[in-house]
């Protein structure tokens, strides 16, 4: 905490009082309602209440303080406080001092010093003559400066504990004394009532620059008015409050290797904007981690199966509601086709743009055998209404049969495609079928654990999911939601780049419908490899989120994120991302936090509730 009473000349009112004088005994009722129950005075420090306070005086400053040194002494726990006392010092004084300086320092040189004396002389001489030039030519400032640190603990023993630490962090600024026998005006100095009562032994003459150096602009503490903890704090101790409400967008890039504590973040993340926030949560689950977690809390487990689990139809279609009967600018069908295009090519990568012209054609004869055309309204139609897979393959059949010789631009497709729709292979029971979920429920888990060891399938169901999702919230109420992708490298694909071109399609698109995008993942390399001869997608997902969690990773990694993304970590923030062999345990749930510009070191911080229905899979039917 700073507090700065910063008032370089009195103001005063109309009728001659100053603002002190005006409150009169209110002061004194408002210091009395607030006073604690007892205080002693020791020599060195106070009793207040239970409490124990020591407050140092800054008394002699090292002559170069950069803001870097102030950042590190300002990320102090919340009981260590300071304070300014700043006050204009007259410019004609201070011209005559540094006339008076420079001569003596220039007699200093001449005389029979030895040669250290007479370096740091010079030294002195131009730094007065520096600050005499500012003053003459920037019209600079002069002050006088009183800098005061309040440290409060709960025993004496803390209190000297921590007023070690203090003093050592201090050392790059000056050496900081509690004042002997002056523990009470050293308190008193503290408190905010603009009374400086041992002003004399803590003055230091600086100019603006270096008064503002004690003001960097740095903010080391996140804590928002709403909305929810993101962790603690790991420099200061303070939780850390952010309301994404209040931030461009809802977006959040995770990254952390396994083990790291990423899926316990997310899990966290997740409970709190559900419970908290209200927001509806859809989750992709690779790793089947939270969809049993949901459960309990009424949410829905969607596992896919290869036996035939739950299914999401790809040709489903948003349930809108069209103001005219020409279907209307950016017709859904029409973009669906598109999407299902990016599908066929997951599925057979060697697509070419004319193979998916006929296929184009064959879609939009597919969904008209059905009944449904550009002109037709899908909010009158039901989930059985619509096309499947397996129609689709049928009209590829039909075209084999009336168009031979044009068939066989698109043959390898078709045999590829059968893969995921003759009853007797091995993924016809994952998109061959009407949608059977409740894709509404507030609280939605897409577990395709059972695919861990094929990418290729996980890439396929990851895309239909987001692309179905994203329907549904284009189209929606416009209730907050939050996207989670897990994994999200997987769909990172080199060799067709569409999957993560279009999670960077739904973060520019969905922010727009109270929607954020949280994409999470292993690997930087592997996310940063979907990329065209126009963008790399990865690297544009992350420079969409706002926030970004990077949880500890191999050193090369670090390494590729600061070359890749322009990064540039400290020595310390490396060593908190940095996996060290052996102590992988005590670095998870550990990273560096961005939230826009601002940047902290945090630790997640799970509720007992939330522990125990994440460890143990417990719910006692209390909030979370």
């Amino acid at each position: 905490m700073i507090t700065i009473p910063l008032l370089n000349k009195k103001k005063k009112s109309k009728d001659g009082m100053t603002f002190e004088e005006s409150m009169g005994t209110v002061n004194q009722h408002l210091l009395s309602s607030i006073a604690p129950d007892y205080m002693g005075i020791e020599s060195n420090y106070m009793r207040i209440g239970s409490n124990y306070s020591r407050t140092l005086l800054v008394m002699d400053y090292e002559p170069i303080i950069t803001q870097k040194k102030v950042e590190e002494l300002i990320e102090m726990p919340e009981n260590v406080s300071f304070t300014y006392f700043i006050k204009e010092y007259p410019s004609i004084e201070v011209k005559k001092a540094l006339s008076k300086s420079i001569t003596q320092n220039k007699v200093k040189q001449g005389g029979r010093l030895s040669e250290d004396a007479k370096q740091e002389a010079a030294a002195q001489e131009d730094s007065a003559k520096s600050l005499l030039r500012n003053l003459a030519i920037a019209a600079d400032k002069i002050s006088l400066f009183h800098m005061y640190v309040t440290i409060v603990a709960s025993s004496l023993e803390k209190l000297d504990t921590l007023t070690g630490q203090v003093k050592t962090k201090l050392g790059s600024i000056g050496i900081a004394e509690a004042p002997n026998e002056r523990a009470f005006d050293a308190f008193s100095s503290f408190l905010p009532l603009n009374q400086n009562e041992v002003a004399e032994m803590t003055y230091r003459i600086m100019n603006s620059e270096a008064v503002a150096s004690f003001f960097p602009f740095h903010e080391n503490e996140m804590f928002a008015e709403k909305g929810i903890i993101k962790g603690r704090n790991m420099k200061t101790g303070n939780v850390v409050l952010v309301n994404d409400e209040d931030l461009l967008n809802k977006h959040e890039f995770i990254i952390g290797i396994s083990g790291s504590g990423k899926s316990t973040y997310i899990f966290q993340d997740m409970m709190r904007k559900w419970t908290v926030m209200g927001k509806n949560i859809k989750v992709i689950d690779p790793k089947g981690e939270f969809g049993e977690k949901f459960k309990p809390l009424g949410g829905e487990w969607v596992k896919f199966k290869l036996d035939g689990g739950q299914m999401v139809n790809p040709f489903d279609l948003p349930k809108v509601k069209m103001d005219d009967g020409e279907g209307g600018e950016g017709n859904v069908l029409l973009t669906k086709i598109t999407h299902l295009l990016t599908m066929f090519t997951l599925i057979y990568p060697k697509l070419s743009d004319s193979q998916a012209d006929k296929l184009a054609k064959l879609t939009i004869n597919t969904y008209k055998k059905k009944g449904i055309t550009l002109k037709t309204n899908p909010d009158t139609l039901e989930k059985t209404d619509f096309p499947i897979l397996g129609d689709f393959e049928r009209e590829l059949c039909e075209y084999a049969d009336s168009n031979e010789t044009s068939y066989e631009g698109i043959r390898e497709f078709h045999e590829s495609l059968k893969n995921y729709t003759d009853e007797d292979s091995l993924f016809a029971g994952l998109f061959n079928g009407h949608t059977t979920v409740n894709t509404h429920s507030s609280l939605i888990a897409y577990d395709i654990s059972e695919f861990i060891e094929n990418e290729k399938i996980q890439r396929i169901l990851y895309y239909n999911l987001l692309s179905h999702t994203t329907y549904e919230l284009l189209n929606g109420d416009r209730t907050p939601t939050q996207i989670y992708i897990d994994e999200a490298h997987v769909i990172a694909d080199p060799k067709a780049p569409l999957a993560m071109k279009y999670v960077f399609f739904m973060m520019k698109v969905l922010r727009s419908y109270n929607v954020g995008v949280t994409p999470a993942t292993q690997s930087i390399k592997d996310f940063l490899s979907a990329k065209d001869d126009k963008r790399n997608y990865g690297e544009a997902v992350i420079t969409q989120s706002v926030q970004k969690f990077y949880l500890p990773m191999e050193e090369s990694e670090v390494t590729f994120l600061e070359k890749e993304l322009s990064h540039k970590f400290s020595e310390e923030e490396r060593t908190t991302l940095v996996l060290r062999d052996g102590d992988k345990a005590k670095q998870a749930g550990k990273g560096i936090f961005f939230s826009g510009s601002k940047k902290i070191k945090l630790q997640v911080e799970l509720t007992e509730a939330e522990k125990e229905l994440w460890f143990e899979g417990k719910y006692k039917g209390k909030a979370v």
